[in-house]
């Protein structure tokens, strides 16, 4: 039924076709037979990057040449890109396989981890693995022998960092840093259109990109709002996006101390590769990259403060995905 709220919106949802899966989708990890663990995400951002780039060589003053010259990204995703950065931090053998509808994973989400005998682990599995926390995957297969699984199971986790403190300093970047990358693709009206409707839904008819991404973008700032103090249930105020990036900045002045000691010599923040630095260049890399001149992004490149952070982001870039 529609509500005084948003009676507009409350209708387009119940219209059925938002109900269900826009395209009929063959199951990837019910028909495919695959050699080594495979991981489904969203694809990398269009190409071409030269914009970007250009515009990190001109704002950035004093960025060496060969920092500016970056690799492509291999997703546009910050949680997608975060996973495969982990994955690739720990050397695990794997494939990757692009995809642009969530509604093939077995919770409807991207990314997601297929394995040999058929067994999968979603997104939230996934960093559960990684960060220690025990967990199987879901079988989608009748198959008893599961070893490959169990063998590529137990390759699935990080050992422990020099930095006691991680946890707490990766909690925080999670919750504040990955928020603002998520407004800007759908709080932010350019944001919406270039990134969540352009990247996400540019694979659906114009009409249906426009009502799909409207509804995303309400969910989106409905999960945004619930997670600032000021707003409470029901509120109706609208979200302040500058108050989101407040919140971003305030998370990455914290980090801050742990990028002095950063540099050719000492590249990770926690003192080895960790899940914090997953996070942490996922969200920077995927802000820089964005079409949309975020205060993220301006702040990345033109205030000398977080030189060190944009630093850190090129070196890691270019050590994993050249």
């Amino acid at each position: 039924m529609a509500t005084a709220e948003a009676p507009l919106r409350e209708i387009i949802k119940s219209i059925s076709f938002t109900k269900f899966p826009l395209r009929t989708i063959d199951t990837f990890f019910v028909a495919e037979k695959i050699e080594k663990p495979r991981l489904y995400c969203y694809p990398p951002p269009p190409p071409p990057l030269e914009q970007s780039q250009s515009s990190i060589r001109a704002t950035a003053a004093g960025v060496p040449e060969d920092l500016a010259n970056l690799p492509r990204l291999p997703t546009f995703d910050v949680k997608s890109l975060c996973i495969l950065t982990a994955l690739r931090f720990i050397d695990y053998d794997f494939d990757v396989e692009y995809t642009s509808e969530p509604d093939a994973s077995p919770d409807k989400q991207l990314p997601f981890l297929l394995f040999c005998d058929g067994s999968v682990l979603c997104g939230k599995e996934i960093m559960g693995r990684l960060r220690g926390v025990v967990s199987g995957p879901s079988s989608t297969s009748d198959a008893s022998d599961r070893k490959d699984s169990s063998a590529a199971l137990e390759r699935l986790w990080f050992p422990e960092t020099d930095l006691p403190s991680e946890l707490v300093y990766r909690t925080m970047a999670e919750r504040n840093l990955v928020p603002a990358i998520e407004y800007m693709a759908w709080g932010d009206p350019v944001g919406r259109e270039c990134i969540g409707v352009e990247r996400y839904l540019g694979h659906y008819p114009g009409i249906i990109q426009s009502i799909l991404g409207w509804i995303k973008s309400s969910e989106v700032i409905q999960d945004l709002k619930m997670m600032q103090p000021e707003y409470t249930a029901g509120n109706s105020m609208r979200l302040d996006g500058g108050t989101v990036y407040e919140t971003a900045f305030h998370a990455l002045d914290s980090l801050l101390v742990l990028f002095e000691d950063v540099g050719d010599s000492r590249m990770f923040l926690a003192g080895k590769r960790s899940l914090l630095d997953a996070v942490v260049f996922s969200c920077i890399s995927v802000a820089l990259d964005a079409p949309v001149d975020s205060p993220l992004r301006k702040a990345l490149l033109c205030k000398n403060e977080y030189r060190r952070v944009l630093y850190y982001a090129l070196r890691l870039r270019r050590l994993y995905f050249s």
